[in-house]
């Protein structure tokens, strides 16, 4: 079983709600064996803070720019890409050690987003495609078939 859906998004930050939404439902499809609530939620935060990421830092609250968020469930995972025009960023080359090695929440801003997605993700991985940004993260789940 396969689905896909995929958003392209531009305008003001209010529209991560719809990305969440749109996580959120699709994650009712998806079986997480070890606490399935929390799972979901950190999923949604790690999607949220990497689109929060590029409309912050990549575009600087540019709303013209678009953002695309493309979900795809397979049997045996759900993968989340994010695709922006933004400046080359390997988000992955960020050390967030730092975050890791404190309990506390972070005094300096950035890098909590990343670390939160390195994580909570099982894979995550970054290219830069044809001008683009691309960043995949994928969780591996069990898949139930009515979606």
């Amino acid at each position: 079983m396969r689905a896909q859906v995929t958003m392209k998004l531009s305008g003001p930050m209010d529209h991560l709600r719809l990305v969440w939404q749109t996580g959120e439902t699709l994650l009712e499809s998806v079986v997480f064996d070890e606490d399935p609530e929390g799972t979901r939620y950190n999923v949604l935060l790690a999607l949220q803070e990497m689109v929060t990421n590029v409309l912050r830092h990549a575009y600087q609250r540019d709303e013209s720019k678009p953002v695309e968020v493309t979900f795809e469930l397979a049997n045996d995972s759900l993968e989340i890409c994010l695709r922006d025009q933004g400046p080359a960023f390997n988000p992955l080359s960020f050390d967030t050690e730092e975050q890791a090695e404190n309990e506390d929440m972070p005094t300096a801003c950035g890098g909590f987003g990343i670390h939160i997605a390195r994580v909570v993700m099982d894979e995550v991985s970054y290219a830069r495609d044809a001008g683009c940004n691309v960043l995949r993260m994928r969780k591996f789940a069990r898949v139930k078939v009515n979606i």
